[in-house]
């Protein structure tokens, strides 16, 4: 292990990184809440703590580096637990390895072959790879798209690739989709008012083009500033569908196997680097490989249906279903946060306290997405209660359930401790279904209301939410998504049939649910002096804050104001 000096260290604080004068030349300001959330950025001794290792970087590679974190393989994160069992201790040859170290070693191969697998054409085609045959190639292949007037990385890298291929037979089917990822960073890196002339400078932070980090958001307070957001939406969903072509696997391994041989080869980020106008370090070449190696091997792994999720926060799945929940958000502000008072009012006497400062704030769109989180978990769990003909569910039918109601107070306190567990999870379930089903009324009582209705169709009504959402679905971006509950936005007279269909004929079962609840709360009511009902941490308290806390579990209630 060898460790960075302190003086390197001072360096690399100091050193500053690269970026786009983005939203300089954009004529937009942005807002510290939109820089944390496109940043991420990372230091490097991050990346070495999850590693498990220190490593001696080059400080210009350091100050620039943000490394994603699906690049680290789960064989290297399993380094740091059994690299002392393999070392040889105390002088022995003995080397001792853990009882699944055949297993990964395995899997580690078969996720990532092309690492073990070697062209000895396309090192040899490497050496020879000189910045004038780059951006010769780049003007044939890429020729639509400009691409020698921006830093757009990824023709030079793709145009290395067709240069350096041993037979380029494999390369010519992979083609549409490379120059689908090759729109998709050019719509990033450009606006609605940009210019042609986009440059690197001296700046702490960086936004790129090939992680799509340059895309700037839609914001309220700018008209039109959604086209940016939208654009790159639709480039992103067009990657998806070219890289669906036959064959598709094989010729991505390829490809990661081209990249891996670029990766060791520093001429090729110096010959790129050279490529492009101004200033662009030959570091930032080398992190984008490395980033297209990770990206196509996501892309592998979510066109083979695999449901492994891999941790990879900017690549074309991730950014696609992040960007689609930000244009969602912005279109639901945009249509029910000017829904006009003379249509709409709420009561807020039953609700959380959040809801009343959201009604204060008139941010509708708040409320319906918190709503859409719930039915959605709802419909994942018990997914039946949406059908036609469905049988009630029943709630609160263990013995312990059915023996407390009748409990004395003192034998309550009493009560074995795996007896509160089987109450509380009871009652967790049962607060589960409450929230679902009052999170339904709330949407039904919103979108069915007349006003509501004519107001949307004023504006663009609801195409724009659900042609997203439909692609969100379409693309099965969703299930490892954050934002998965959009899904019911897809086609918003069917959310209205399902919020407004069966689920609504088990108010019934609500109300008895309602009922024991609270019969429930009023009978463990502490009394004076009962200290231990009000302990915390004691059972019986958790159970009477677990019962507390389904009093603030409801929405706004929808009401026609008053005509003047």
């Amino acid at each position: 292990v060898v460790k960075l000096s302190s003086n390197r260290k001072k360096r690399r604080d100091t050193k500053r990184r690269d970026t786009f004068e983005l939203s300089k030349r954009r004529g937009l300001t942005r807002s510290v809440a939109v820089q944390c959330s496109d940043d991420g950025m990372e230091q490097g001794s991050t990346y070495a703590a999850s590693t498990g290792m220190e490593l001696q970087i080059d400080t210009d590679e350091v100050a620039d580096l943000k490394p994603p974190a699906a690049i680290i393989s789960a064989a290297d994160k399993a380094d740091a637990t059994w690299t002392d069992m393999i070392t040889p201790k105390n002088g022995s040859n003995e080397v001792q390895l853990p009882n699944n170290f055949a297993n990964e070693i395995s899997s580690s191969f078969a996720d990532e072959p092309d690492e073990i697998r070697g062209s000895a054409a396309v090192k040899e085609n490497l050496r020879n790879v000189t910045s004038v045959a780059i951006e010769e190639k780049m003007r044939s292949v890429f020729s639509e798209f400009s691409v020698y007037n921006y830093p757009c990385v990824s023709a030079r890298i793709f145009a290395v690739m067709s240069i350096v291929y041993e037979d380029q037979t494999e390369f010519d089917p992979l083609l549409p989709f490379l120059e689908s990822l090759t729109n998709a960073e050019m719509v990033s890196l450009k606006s609605r008012t940009q210019s042609n002339e986009v440059y690197f400078i001296n700046r702490k932070v960086c936004f790129s083009g090939f992680d799509y980090s340059a895309t700037m958001p839609a914001r309220d307070d700018i008209d039109g500033s959604h086209v940016d957001l939208n654009s790159s939406i639709a480039a992103l969903e067009d990657v998806l569908r070219k890289a669906q072509f036959p064959s598709s696997a094989y010729y991505l391994d390829v490809a990661i196997q081209c990249l891996h041989e670029m990766s060791h080869c520093d001429d090729v980020s110096e010959a790129c680097s050279k490529t492009i106008v101004g200033y662009f370090p030959s570091s930032r070449l080398a992190k984008a490989i490395q980033h297209y190696i990770v990206e196509f091997q996501d892309i592998k792994r979510h066109l083979s249906s695999e449901s492994v999720a891999v941790d990879f926060d900017v690549g074309v799945r991730y950014r696609l279903g992040d960007f689609i929940g930000r244009s969602i958000r912005f279109n639901l502000r945009k249509l029910l946060n000017t829904i006009p008072e003379s249509v709409l009012d709420f009561s807020v006497v039953s609700c959380e306290e959040r809801w009343g400062r959201a009604v204060d704030d008139w941010s509708i769109s708040s409320i319906i997405n918190f709503a859409l989180e719930k039915i959605y978990e709802l419909m994942s769990v018990n997914e039946e209660l949406f059908v036609q003909g469905a049988s009630p569910p029943s709630f609160f039918a263990s013995k312990t359930s059915e023996d407390v109601v009748s409990m004395p107070r003192k034998q309550i306190r009493t009560m074995p401790e795996k007896m509160y567990e089987e109450l509380i999870n009871d009652i967790k379930e049962a607060r589960s279904f409450l929230l679902g089903i009052r999170a339904c009324r709330f949407v039904w009582e919103l979108l069915a209301r007349d006003g509501v209705d004519d107001h949307v169709n004023s504006l663009e009504g609801w195409h724009p939410i659900e042609s997203v959402a439909r692609s969100f679905y379409d693309l099965n971006i969703h299930e490892c998504s954050e934002n998965k509950h959009f899904v019911l936005l897809r086609d918003i007279n069917e959310l209205l049939e399902i919020v407004g269909g069966p689920i609504l004929n088990l108010e019934v079962e609500a109300e008895k649910t309602e009922q024991y609840i609270q019969k429930l709360r009023k009978k463990l009511q502490p009394k004076k002096r009962e200290s231990s009902f009000m302990m915390k941490g004691s059972p019986i308290y958790n159970l009477r804050m677990c019962l507390q806390a389904e009093t603030e579990e409801h929405f706004p209630l929808c009401l026609t104001p008053p005509k003047p």
